[in-house]
């Protein structure tokens, strides 16, 4: 070989003997054989007593959430005899269902890399199209699952089963059955190995357009359904561009034949395009017909070293420039590869010292002297500017060879040590390095790399294909370990999907990658790959889970994106910080000890043991009598979904039906307790609720929502006095009670004398919307009546009954508190001020049905509080979605997506009822709400109209109802592509067929902008209205969310924001003035919570 000194003396001078290395010129290489063909059958660098000791995890163990069907048919005996009797001999079938083939079976079940390991029991080795044709039919009709496999060489477990899928090795398929030496055009059985192909054609004096490190081992069926790349794709392109004509086999055993050897063949759609790549998923490929090009007359060789990727991209640049043509390969390795390859290996290295990147460069051309000429030029030029720093020319075949191999056996040895994390992507060029880069620096960060035994990861390492931009980036491991997974994946894959890169260059998808293809995919495409599998294997019966389901997409990147923004997020924002925020807090949590609704409401079915028979069944209950009759066990009807309540420790399954709610035979609970006088804020006292009855309601009782409530003082008749209800958040322990300013006078009547008192509030702020652990959730209360004054011409000519609320997380617990509210029952909140308090508070933690009913016996529900009814659904259907959108995608998944849909649509029509009658108007008011005119061009809000509501609570109905509707909406939209993403273990059922009642249009649920619109819009009236502002703070900020998720999707949504950012301000001053007139006024103390 040359080294680089010698090179530049060659270079001045190219006729100069060079001693050094035996008199040898650098000449071109005339007529050489292919350089790349290291890779053989033969077992590779492991050594033998290593391979025999390494045994495979089971790939249903990797990944347990893949799970057979059971609809499909195990082998029998029957099966067994039709093979061997269809493929005539026992070298077609290696028979492994009576056992004692075990080692025979091994090859076929585990991949080169133990990483991926089946249990198939069968293999066969079909001898014909015809043959394979026979095989795929029977399966078919015998629901057998099969797997297609060729020289197994795959690198992301494509090629071996999973369970005991059938194994249809094509290794028999082996023939070439023509070559037309002037066309090019050769035809050949998809099983023929790819080195036996180029050796015919050497011999012809053409090459196969195709070359692989493991064309010793692979078929050229297999490189062709995984459209592998190659080392030769710069000088020949794809597998797209030299497959001129197929032979397949459908999954229902329907051959295609399409073996047009022609370039031309413009008579509609080219349907073998769908099959190269398409890794056997909607077919099997048994011949081929290939374009091959001529073999070049002269091949040369060189290999260099680098400072930096910046300057391989130089060189890069300046071979496409100067060699074009004649440019076959361009290869990237970085340093640590060749140091591994030289460790294992044990051979001397091409060049002396370390360098930071080598690239390894071949030329291929017809013309000698003219190619020659043309390296001349670009070593001289790629010196002479440093962008190269050293390198060998290879003087020979045997060079060429031996330079080849520090490339070609990095595959083989960087897994020498353990194991490897192999990832074939495409990036552009420019940033191709940078990967490799931000991934050891990842390993690093995370303490998972270094040179000790305690590190999983020995090294990270980057090679490919610098001609198209495939990297190939490889984790070197001690030993496989969860942490490694965790910190790469979906790490990888993001980086990439950044940069429009692909996350499978030419390995394919496989098993390994089928769950991260929307990484290099958009959703339309995606689609369009879904209905084409649904068109050529309608019943998905010809392949197992990793072939079937490459296609099998899991959109958890993207699922329920704002709804986990409005609800996991919640538990950042936690809506239930203050009073006003308690009717957001319903999403995401309930009581652990409280009753909670769980199930869905859906059709009945049969007991479970007519469903697993299939067969119909009568109804009976509590048992079946069809199975009574037949002596069957009736199982029961376990999976039937209804209404049912009980305990998240129960997990709901108390009862087939709902429980029937009996009339408590307690009796009824005094309009309100006897205060404790020693209750403060935040005590432990035996009861965190304490009242007093200085005051009581007069009928008719109004709902709690309502502005008024008539209050009597406690034991005296007349006529009351109305007292508008107010609610503000604020800071008890700062509320000063100014006793000796009022000096014990009387107010009123004089019948709460000596319990009156000023109080003078903090100034207000607006509570934020903070975190709350599990556990730290509480809230104190105190109500105040005052009531107006007759003596005193200065008092005020209105009476208020005063709620103050405060989140104290140092006080009772919100589960404490939870607890000790069940023990006292509904009925304690069924009159004033208690009713009024649990409305407010304790509502969305109590959904059994005493709850919903008997703290309303007295005062009467508004259309508030049936929302509220509603609403209360949610959390679980929000939980449910939660923990099915994360499932593995199979059937059982699909079925529980679909009673939660069910379910949702129950849910939305209780909704679409309540906003029917909500819209009713009343001869006053037909209508809740209208559109105020535009008051200049423009409008003084970024939305439409704004809205004005007929009266305070009204405004508070709708502004909810809309915010509820953006998580609810976003949920149905979800679980609707939950249920159409492709299931890994529905062979026949892969897509769904839903029933009308589910057959739903997704875009109506893509609502959330105008639903945000509509709070916007109605913010200001419903602030205008109440004088209890604090409650519109919820759904403030659901909007302000919303904006400021779009904001950070697509910059816009700006104006809205700002627009909200002010209504802040408004809602602050209104509660602010609303605290002034408050303000140093004599008020009784008539309860505390």
């Amino acid at each position: 070989m040359v080294t680089r000194s010698r090179l530049v003396r060659v270079l001045q001078s190219p006729g100069r003997r060079m001693g050094a290395i035996g008199g040898a010129r650098l000449v071109p290489c005339h007529a050489i054989s292919p350089s790349r063909c290291f890779a053989t059958s033969v077992p590779r660098l492991l050594s033998q007593s290593q391979a025999v000791q390494h045994l495979a995890k089971l790939t249903s163990e990797t990944y347990p959430g893949l799970t057979r069907d059971a609809k499909y048919a195990s082998l029998t005996a029957d099966d067994v005899a039709y093979f061997k009797n269809l493929l005539g001999g026992e070298q077609a079938v290696i028979d492994g269902t009576t056992g004692g083939a075990e080692d025979d079976l091994k090859p076929f079940n585990e991949d080169w890399m133990h990483k991926y390991r089946g249990q198939g029991r069968l293999v066969l080795k079909p001898g014909s199209t015809e043959d394979v044709s026979q095989i795929l039919k029977y399966c078919n009709d015998r629901k057998l699952a099969v797997v297609p496999q060729g020289g197994n060489t795959g690198l992301v477990g494509g090629s071996v089963p999973i369970f005991d899928e059938i194994i249809i090795n094509m290794s028999r398929m082996n023939q070439i059955h023509s070559f037309d030496e002037v066309s090019g055009s050769l035809v050949l059985d998809a099983g023929c190995i790819l080195e036996v192909a180029d050796q015919y054609l050497a011999e012809r004096g053409y090459i196969f357009p195709l070359d692989l490190g493991a064309k010793g081992s692979c078929h050229v069926g297999g490189t062709v359904a995984t459209n592998a790349g190659g080392l030769r794709l710069l000088r020949y392109g794809s597998l797209h561009g030299n497959v001129l004509g197929m032979e397949a086999v459908l999954p229902d055993g329907t051959v295609m034949n399409d073996l047009c050897a022609l370039r031309k063949n413009n008579t509609g759609y080219d349907l073998k395009q769908l099959f190269i790549g398409g890794e056997g998923t909607i077919g099997i490929i048994t011949k081929l017909v290939i374009q091959c090009p001529q073999r070049s007359a002269a091949v040369n060789v060189a290999y260099f070293g680098l400072e930096s990727y910046e300057k391989a991209q130089l060189a890069f640049r300046e071979a496409k420039k100067q060699l074009g043509e004649i440019l076959s390969a361009f290869e990237l390795m970085d340093s640590r590869t060749q140091q591994i390859v030289h460790k294992i290996k044990g051979e001397e290295r091409p060049l002396e010292g370390e360098h930071p990147f080598y690239c390894l460069i071949e030329t291929s051309g017809s013309n000698g002297d003219h190619d020659y000429e043309k390296l001349e030029k670009f070593l001289e030029d790629v010196l002479t500017k440093e962008i190269v720093v050293d390198g060998v020319v290879a003087q020979g075949e045997g060079q060429a060879k031996a330079l080849w191999s520090w490339r070609e056996s990095i595959t083989e040895c960087i897994g020498h040590g353990g194991g490897v994390y192999k990832y074939d992507v495409s990036i552009p060029l420019a940033e191709m390095y940078s990967l490799v880069e931000d991934v050891k620096a990842r390993m690093g960060e995370a303490g998972l790399i270094g040179e000790t035994e305690e590190h999983p990861v020995s090294a990270v390492v980057g090679y490919g294909h610098m001609g198209d931009s495939n990297l190939h980036l490889n984790v070197a491991v001690r030993r496989y370990d969860a942490k490694v997974e965790e910190a790469l994946e979906p790490f990888v894959y993001e980086w990439i999907e950044k940069r429009n890169g692909s996350i499978s260059a030419e390995h394919g998808l496989g098993l390994a990658k089928k769950k991260y293809v929307q990484y290099s995919r958009n959703e339309t495409v995606i689609g369009l790959m879904k209905q084409i599998k649904k068109l050529y294997d309608p019943v998905s019966q010809a392949h197992t889970s990793d072939h079937t389901h490459t296609y099998a997409l899991a959109h958890t990147r993207t699922s329920h994106t704002y709804i986990r923004f409005k609800l996991t997020h919640a538990h950042t924002h936690i809506f239930a910080h203050t009073i006003i925020n308690i009717y957001l807090y319903i999403y995401i949590r309930v009581s652990p000890k409280i009753d909670i609704m769980v199930g869905v409401p859906g059709k009945y079915k049969g007991c479970e043991t007519c469903r697993r028979r299939r067969v119909k069944c009568s109804n009976e209950r509590p048992f079946c009598q069809n199975c009574i009759s037949s002596g069957r066990t009736c199982e029961g009807y376990e999976r039937e979904r209804v209404f049912i309540t009980g305990t998240p420790e129960t997990k709901g399954r108390v009862a087939s039906h709902p429980k029937k709610t009996t009339p408590s035979k307690k009796p009824k609970a005094s309009p309100s307790p006897s205060v404790k006088a020693s209750d403060e804020p935040g005590s432990s006292s035996s009861s965190i609720f304490s009242g007093s009855q200085l005051f009581q309601p007069l009928a008719p009782l109004t709902s709690a929502w309502d502005d008024y409530v008539r209050l009597t003082p406690g034991g005296q008749g007349g006529t009351g006095f109305p007292a508008l209800i107010t609610a503000l958040q604020t800071n008890l322990q700062s509320v000063a009670r100014l006793e000796a300013a009022v000096g014990g006078e009387g107010g009123g009547d004089g019948s709460a004398a000596g319990l009156l008192s000023a109080i003078q509030f903090p100034p207000y702020a607006a509570a934020e919307l903070l975190p709350v652990a599990d556990d730290a959730f509480g809230m104190n209360a105190q109500c105040f009546v005052r009531q107006k004054a007759t003596n005193s011409e200065h008092d005020s000519t209105e009476s208020y009954c005063a709620f103050l609320f405060e989140h104290d997380s140092s006080g009772a617990s919100w589960r404490l508190t939870a607890e000790q509210m069940t023990r006292l029952g509904p009925h304690y909140f069924a009159s004033f001020p208690n009713h009024h308090f649990f409305v407010r508070v304790y509502r969305p933690v109590a959904v059994a049905p005493e709850w919903t009913t008997i703290p309303w016996d007295q005062h009467p529900k508004s259309a508030l509080d049936q929302l509220f009814d509603i609403i209360l659904q949610l959390p679980a259907i929000f939980e449910q979605m939660d923990r099915i959108i994360h499932l593995q995608a199979t059937l059982a998944r699909r079925t529980q997506a679909q009673e939660l849909l069910h379910h949702c649509l129950v849910v939305e029509a209780q909704f679409r009822q309540w906003l029917q009658e909500a819209y009713r108007g009343t001869e006053e008011h037909p209508y809740p709400f209208w559109a105020e005119e535009l008051r200049s061009p423009g409008g003084a809000i970024p939305f439409a109209n704004a809205y004005t509501f007929k009266d305070g609570v009204t405004g508070l109905m709708f502004v909810y109802y809309w915010m509820a509707m953006i998580p609810f909406h976003r949920c149905i939209e979800h679980i609707h592509m939950a249920i159409f993403q492709p299931v890994v273990d529905a062979y026949p059922n892969m897509w769904p067929e839903l029933p009308p009642n589910l057959q739903i249009d997704p875009a109506h649920y893509q609502d959330g902008r105008e639903l945000a619109a509509n709070i916007c819009r109605g913010l200001d009236s419903a602030l205008n209205s109440t004088v209890q502002p604090d409650l519109l703070l919820g759904p403030m900020t659901v909007a302000m969310d919303f904006y400021r998720d779009v904001n950070a999707a697509s910059q816009d949504g700006v104006l809205e924001i700002l627009w909200l950012d002010g209504f802040k301000k408004r809602l602050w001053a209104k509660a602010q003035a609303v605290t002034s007139v408050l303000q140093a006024h004599k008020w009784s103390e008539v309860a505390k919570f």
